[in-house]
């Protein structure tokens, strides 16, 4: 007996042929509809599509090299900036260069024996949060051997500072007069002696200042000690200012009680005709006796 479409897919031969017809169905429409890909090529891409995949890769592959290297710069240049930092001017480890650059420098004049004429005040001027430039001002005026060890010695500095500066002049060379027995030697010439060639030296030295994180509390800790020191001495200079007052006031007393007994000493020193008339009948009277 011959079935009918509906019976046969009501046997299980019939039920997986149908499944199977919706399978072929279903990948049918994925391959149609859905042959597109995410990274906008196909299942089945040509080779112009697989050259544009390669020269995406190879663009990309280049921009990845460019930012590595960009990467590495940024690294190099921050180490580089990390080792400058320890030949910098540390404001914990080196001090306030407001104070201890001056020191440094009349150091190095005292070393080299070098006079110093002038030495300015030191100038500060900010870079960012952390760096600043801190200048200081210097004539010294002496012989030329002398300058150039304090050169030297301003060389041998810790940290190292750098020349901004540097004016070198010579000084007018007059001949002085030569006084004390030296000068006796010829009564009709006289006796000059030529001092050393001067010379005067101006220059500016400068440091960078490096302020680490947390400095700022430690400074403004110091300068609040150092404004109570500076207050404590002054409240306590009207105290010895008053006492000195008090002290005047005693030799003042003293020097008028002097001054009252002066006279009476006088009187008793002095001589019968600086006395009166009465002094000089008491002596006429013992002479007669």
């Amino acid at each position: 007996m011959k079935q009918t479409p509906k019976q046969f897919f009501a046997t299980p031969a019939g039920k997986l042929t149908l499944a199977i017809i919706a399978m072929v169905l279903c990948w049918t429409v994925l391959i149609v509809y859905l042959s597109k890909t995410s990274a906008g090529g196909t299942w089945f891409p040509s080779e112009a599509d697989i050259d544009n995949v390669r020269a995406e890769i190879k663009k990309e592959t280049n921009t990845l090299n460019a930012e590595s290297a960009n990467l590495q710069a940024f690294e190099d240049l921050q180490d580089s900036y990390e080792d400058s930092l320890a030949t910098y001017w540390n404001a914990d480890r080196d001090g306030q260069p407001e104070t201890e650059l001056r020191n440094l420098i009349s150091t190095a004049a005292q070393n080299a024996e070098a006079n110093i004429q002038t030495l300015g005040s030191v100038r500060t001027s900010s870079i960012n949060n952390e760096l600043s430039y801190a200048d200081l001002d210097f004539t010294v005026v002496d012989e030329y051997s002398k300058v150039i060890r304090f050169f030297a010695e301003v060389e041998k500095c810790t940290p190292r500072l750098s020349w901004r500066r540097v004016e070198i002049r010579l000084e007018p060379n007059r001949a002085r007069a030569v006084t004390g027995p030296g000068a006796r030697q010829n009564n009709t010439t006289a006796v000059t002696t030529t001092p050393a060639q001067m010379f005067r030296t101006t220059g500016q030295v400068r440091v960078i200042k490096y302020s680490p994180a947390g400095n700022t509390a430690k400074v403004s800790t110091t300068s609040t000690s150092a404004a109570a020191s500076t207050m404590a001495t002054k409240t306590t200079v009207p105290a010895a200012g008053a006492t000195a007052p008090a002290a005047g006031a005693t030799a003042p007393a003293a020097t008028n009680t002097t001054a009252t007994n002066q006279p009476a000493a006088a009187s008793a020193a002095a001589t019968p005709a600086q006395q009166g008339p009465a002094a000089n009948d008491t002596t006429n009277k013992e002479n007669a006796q």
